[in-house]
């Protein structure tokens, strides 16, 4: 009976450990998607700055093939998120990157680009 009770320590803090990776991995799957979708958004405005900044003012329409093929994945997953609308994705992150003052709105021959600021 004495053998027994030495193991009972051991045997919960065994429990403990398996309950805590099991509220980790349940906690990370529920956020997997947002966590996706911001890590496709970063991705994206880091392109868009590393394109205006090699070619200047740029319109919506020369940054569509900038951010076309864009993907983001996380380490150890198979779920990946990609850009498929190119359109929707630029009117969902440009005015971010507007309101974070990264770029600025411009009219240039009658035609919106945008710059850097």
């Amino acid at each position: 009976m004495e053998a027994v009770i030495h193991y009972i320590p051991y045997i919960l803090l065994f429990a403990l450990a398996t309950a805590v990776i099991y509220a980790w991995g349940l906690w990370r799957s529920m956020r997997q998607q947002q966590d996706l979708s911001n890590m496709l958004s970063a991705k994206g405005v880091a392109k868009i700055k590393k394109a205006l900044r090699k070619n200047g003012a740029m319109t919506r329409r020369d940054l569509e093939p900038v951010v076309k093929d864009l993907t983001a994945k996380q380490p150890f997953s198979r779920e990946e998120i990609a850009v498929t609308d190119p359109k929707q994705f630029l009117d969902s992150v440009l005015p971010y990157m507007m309101k974070q003052r990264i770029i600025q709105e411009d009219r240039q021959d009658g035609r919106t680009v945008y710059r850097l600021r």
